[in-house]
């Protein structure tokens, strides 16, 4: 009865000191967001860590926890931890999308809207020749295009449309809300979107072409490797090209599995923008105005405001871990 009675009151005392020592962390740091899983799936890992919350685990794990939720469709449950910290992010990610995120603490959230608005760079990679419901390789595949005309040429004489203020129409999977609901939500459900999607206004600073390769492999510039682990799941995980897929490619098919073919041009672009920016509706814009159709194969932001993917990020896994049992 005594041992039970100081093992409660020892664990009031912890939990407290721990709680205490969750509300003292205030601030913003960026972080190298991995491919394959949500932005709020990744805050939810920082809720579960930051402060040795006792149902904290290694991001290995939580991060393979994320990907069976999304694979069987299941909605993500997220329960309240002990430690009440606020944790918020500024300019999110889709969920295939890798880089730099920035994440506030506390009362570092409130100092997120000022990278918001800022300046953003990213590193897209695109593929002529598909339209998807999606814009990126996640979607379906809505239309097929022969793209023996599409040429380096064609692309650096397309893109000085899409800088400066252009009007972008967002896609229909995103998390944007009409009437109260985000628009994937419509999307998943086949449910039509009560209100139109509205063009709006958006501001791109300048994109560069940095290579083009096509089937017939004439080829532009150099391509850019991209980080290892990125690599790794863009072009031999996720989107591993199978040869003995060959051209069976049909509309209604889903993209993910012939993202890779060696029949699709791809090319890789910079681009600088503002906020608000959907990539994905630019690559597809282009594809409309080279009338082959595209789509985006993997995007990378590089760089948020002043912080840069390859000096002011940290990786989740590298954030303290404890195994321990309270």
């Amino acid at each position: 009865m005594l041992k039970a009675a100081a093992a409660e009151v020892a664990k009031r005392q912890s939990t407290s000191r721990l709680s205490n020592a969750a509300k003292s962390l205030n601030g913003i740091f960026a972080v190298n967001k991995p491919p394959g899983i949500s932005c709020t799936g990744l805050l939810d890992y920082f809720k579960r860590n930051i402060g040795r919350n006792s149902s904290g685990i290694p991001f290995a794990a939580h991060y393979e926890r994320e990907n069976e939720l999304r694979k069987t469709g299941k909605k993500v449950f997220r329960r309240k931890y002990q430690l009440d910290l606020r944790v918020g992010h500024g300019g999110t990610l889709d969920v295939e999308a890798a880089g730099v995120l920035l994440v506030g603490i506390d009362k570092g959230c409130k100092l997120l809207n000022q990278y918001l608005t800022g300046g953003k760079t990213y590193m897209a990679t695109g593929r002529m020749g598909v339209v998807t419901d999606t814009r990126d390789a996640e979607g379906k595949i809505l239309e097929i295009h022969d793209t023996k005309y599409a040429s380096c040429d064609a692309v650096q004489q397309a893109l000085p449309q899409f800088i400066g203020d252009i009007n972008q129409v967002p896609p229909v999977y995103s998390a944007l809300k009409v009437d109260g609901k985000r628009l994937y939500e419509y999307a998943r459900k086949g449910e039509p979107i009560l209100a139109s999607i509205r063009s709006r206004k958006v501001h791109v600073e300048d994109i560069r072409l940095l290579y083009f390769n096509n089937s017939l492999n004439q080829h532009w510039g150099q391509k850019v490797a991209l980080p290892d682990d990125i690599a790794d799941y863009f072009v031999s995980g996720r989107y591993q090209w199978d040869s003995r897929n060959g051209s069976k490619m049909q509309v209604g098919d889903m993209m993910a599995p012939y993202c890779n073919s060696p029949d699709l041009p791809v090319f890789q672009l910079l681009i600088k923008s503002g906020g608000g920016v959907y990539v994905r509706s630019l690559i597809h814009d282009l594809g409309v105005q080279l009338g082959c159709g595209a789509f985006m194969a993997s995007l990378v932001r590089i760089a948020q405001g002043p912080l840069r993917l390859d000096r002011d990020t940290i990786n989740p896994e590298d954030l303290p871990y404890i195994d321990r049992k309270m």
